[in-house]
């Protein structure tokens, strides 16, 4: 248990070893952390960071179900055979974030035959779990199976908030940053508003060169509630010489995808495809039902 000179800044200081023993890989370390860090995290003083160190865990708690269910999938044909299974094992995921790369990884893995197969296994099922199952996949799912998930589910609302939220990403907020060792180069954040108040942050790096810009990656963060993503994220930023600079969710999305269009049409390799559908993303995250400039300017409820 770590030491600090002063007891009441304890469940502070054990979210901040939390999150770098998470950094660094030991899951059970940040576990205890967190146990600990919430044992004495009582009282109105300790709100927002109990807040955190429970957002924290209930992260953890959904990467675990997510390990359960890689482990114990029995693939393409079992979800054919089985898909309310499949549906109660993405269910127990809780994160959107995480039934989101589950889904994409099930994508991944069928051709559309299939897939179109298991939108309609899981359509004549007619469970609760398999309904949320659709609208994840109408939500999630290019093409055809997609379409036809989406068309089966009618904007039914999920009985999940975390999959309703998959339906309709709204960016929130955003900021930027430009490296003052790296001139031209721009660093864009979006926070997607997901359920319970959490945000999904997708980070973005543009080169710009003349008029415009260029995409030179992006990644996709846990989802998280605003106070994570202000001390896991934006202070950090500062502490480096990367000051975040509120911009309006109309502007930040404009400029990522349009930066996205310029590195596609280039035929540039974006890194993080390797691991995330990133163009995907970018697309159900920027493109629909982008708000308004008036909307979103570096502030977030909540916001610790």
């Amino acid at each position: 248990m770590a030491r600090v000179d002063d007891p009441a800044a304890f469940p502070e200081s054990r979210y901040h070893d939390a999150v770098s023993l998470l950094v660094n890989g030991d899951e059970q370390g940040a576990r205890r952390a967190i146990e600990e860090g919430l044992a004495r995290a009582s009282g109105p003083r300790h709100a927002v960071t109990r807040a955190c160190l429970s957002d924290l865990g209930a992260q953890l708690d959904g990467e675990a179900a997510l390990s359960r269910l890689a482990r114990r999938t029995p693939g393409p044909i079992g979800w054919l055979a089985n898909p309310d299974a499949l549906a109660r094992s993405v269910a127990e995921l809780g994160r959107a974030h995480l039934v989101e790369a589950v889904i994409e990884e099930i994508a991944h893995l069928m051709p559309e035959d299939q897939l179109m197969g298991l939108v309609v296994a899981a359509h004549e099922a007619r469970t609760p779990a398999c309904h949320d199952l659709l609208v994840a996949m109408g939500s999630v799912v290019e093409g055809a199976p997609g379409q036809l998930a989406a068309q089966f589910t009618e904007r039914v609302p999920a009985s999940d908030p975390c999959i309703d939220a998959l339906r309709v990403q709204v960016p929130v907020a955003a900021w930027t940053s430009e490296p003052p060792d790296a001139p031209g180069q721009q660093q864009v954040i979006i926070a997607v508003g997901r359920d319970a108040g959490r945000v999904a942050p997708v980070v973005a790096i543009i080169r710009h060169e003349g008029v415009g810009g260029v995409l030179d990656d992006a990644f996709a963060l846990p989802d998280m509630i605003p106070a994570r993503l202000e001390r896991e994220v934006l202070e950090p930023m500062a502490d480096a010489g990367l000051t975040p600079d509120p911009l309006s969710v109309r502007d930040a999305a404009e400029a990522v995808y349009h930066a996205l269009l310029a590195a596609l049409d280039a035929g540039l390799d974006i890194p993080s495809a390797a691991y995330q559908p990133v163009a995907a993303r970018l697309r159900r995250a920027l493109v629909d039902d982008s708000p308004s400039a008036s909307h979103g300017s570096g502030e977030m409820p909540c916001m610790g």
